[in-house]
């Protein structure tokens, strides 16, 4: 994310958003061997349950590798914990995986288009 996240306070929501996607990036990083990246959006300042990660790689083979992991995905949301993120909107937050050949596939290659 680099040094622009030092902007926000620690206990900010932002912040703590921006720590939880270097850390999917960090965690993923030890199980894909494929380009990949991590996205998020959503309305969080009206509500903490509005929020969403995905991490975009690029084959869907590796999206059903990753997909199919049970202990990779507690780990990712066991991160919203680690940072404190609002216990009541947890089990709402989306973890999700996509790959460009389904966008390719399925949305003509645009990711807009896709996640609209």
């Amino acid at each position: 994310m680099g040094f622009f996240k030092f902007l926000y306070s620690k206990d900010s929501v932002k912040r703590k958003i921006l720590d939880i996607k270097d850390e999917i990036q960090k965690t993923i990083e030890a199980v894909c061997d494929e380009k990949f990246w991590v996205i998020w959006y959503g309305a969080y300042q009206i509500d903490p349950k509005n929020l969403v990660f995905w991490i975009c790689v690029k084959s869907d083979r590796m999206k059903l590798k990753l997909i199919s992991d049970k202990e990779l995905y507690s780990k990712l949301r066991q991160l919203l914990s680690t940072y404190d993120y609002p216990a009541e909107a947890i089990a709402y937050v989306g973890i999700d995986f996509e790959s460009q050949e389904t966008v390719d596939r399925v949305s003509d290659g645009s990711w807009y288009v896709h996640f609209k």
